[in-house]
């Protein structure tokens, strides 16, 4: 039997900035459930059975608790939950690791009983130490071509000694996911040296038809506080049966892969410092009006029908003219994708020039 000489209670609760009073009249209920205390129901030392009760203002029931909550660093056995009223009960049946701070994650599992008013922060943090860690990593996770952000992914952390055959035939050191923004955040770390890794199925077992995402160095929470993850399909394949591709600065004439009629157009040119094969796409609503490819500058994009656009900007890396995806046993990134920040308007028979800062 492991013994556990103390443990350390520590409560982290983010209200609404919203008053709450008492609804009067016939006044619908908009107000979340207030945490009004946490108790631990057994002295916590000797016991292999950890019991946390959470008593609320109004009776309470589950909200989606099965996709939403999740403890970590995670643990074998399924935590027991028990509702009566206006008491949450939780039973972690598992034993629990010596000198460990964990991170219970309630958000969007509570919501009160009548109206369903869901309380979307709650965070319980514990120690089996007298020490709490309390250094903090945080970060987003994108997809690695739109850059849009991806909602409900795990991310996880394992320890730098574990090897990349292993990472996923076991639990990670550390799990958070991402909210509705993309964000995440691990808020009960150690100093020790981590690998990070994101996967956007519903299991920390990452099989080839998933996204993933993993960073190129290790992190150490003391020295990084924010990672930007870029998450993708190995086997993606970018719907381009529209585009309009024009390859410029090559030994040939670069003319349009598509008929067009005949109509007074209008041209970009793109200043910036960079100097590289790169591909610039023209937009509308998402969805690929013109490609441009380079091998080097200047950047012209001629000929364009007048219009409103989205502009991205590729890093062509490997110059095949396309966008790559990336490699997780090659530990190989997808190559770079940028959006301008906002929308060009492109007139008839006007020469625009774009000042555009691209990092390499």
């Amino acid at each position: 039997m492991k013994f556990i000489s103390s443990i350390t209670i520590f409560i982290l609760l983010l209200s609404s900035c919203a008053n709450i009073v008492a609804p009067t009249g016939g006044d619908k209920d908009v107000n979340t459930p207030k945490l009004l205390s946490t108790l631990d129901a057994e002295s916590m030392k000797h016991v292999h059975t950890k019991i946390i009760t959470f008593e609320f203002d109004e009776f309470i029931v589950l909200n989606n608790w099965e996709e939403n909550f999740y403890i970590s660093p995670p643990i074998a056995k399924r935590i027991q939950k028990d509702i009566k009223g206006k008491i949450l009960t939780l039973t972690l049946e598992d034993t629990l690791a010596l000198n460990t701070t964990y991170f219970i994650d309630l958000n969007n599992c509570i919501k009160d009983l009548n109206e369903g008013n869901v309380l979307d922060t709650l965070d319980y943090i514990f120690s089996t130490s007298d020490e709490l860690d309390t250094l903090t990593i945080s970060g987003k996770l994108q997809d690695a071509y739109t850059l849009e952000s991806i909602e409900n992914a795990w991310v996880m952390l394992f320890e730098e000694s574990k090897n990349d055959t292993i990472i996923f035939k076991e639990n990670p050191d550390y799990i958070a996911k991402t909210n509705k923004e993309g964000y995440f955040n691990f808020p009960n770390l150690n100093s020790k040296n981590y690998k990070i890794v994101a996967l956007t199925d519903f299991d920390f077992i990452y099989n080839t038809e998933e996204k993933i995402a993993f960073n190129d160095t290790i992190i150490n929470a003391e020295t990084d506080s924010f990672i930007s993850l870029l998450a993708f399909d190995p086997f993606v394949k970018i719907d381009s049966t529209i585009v309009d591709t024009l390859i410029t600065n090559t030994d040939s004439t670069a003319t349009d892969s598509l008929l067009v009629e005949e109509k007074t157009f209008g041209n970009l040119t793109i200043i910036t410092a960079i100097n590289n094969s790169c591909i610039f796409q023209l937009l509308q609503n998402n969805k690929i009006i013109k490609e441009f490819v380079f091998v080097e500058q200047p950047f012209l994009l001629a000929d364009i029908t007048p219009g409103k656009y989205q502009l991205k900007y590729i890093a062509d890396s490997n110059t095949d003219s396309e966008w790559t995806t990336g490699n997780w046993k090659a530990k190989i990134q997808p190559e770079k994708v940028i959006n301008y920040s906002s929308e060009i308007t492109i007139r008839a028979n006007w020469d625009l020039e774009l000042e555009w800062f691209i990092e390499e």
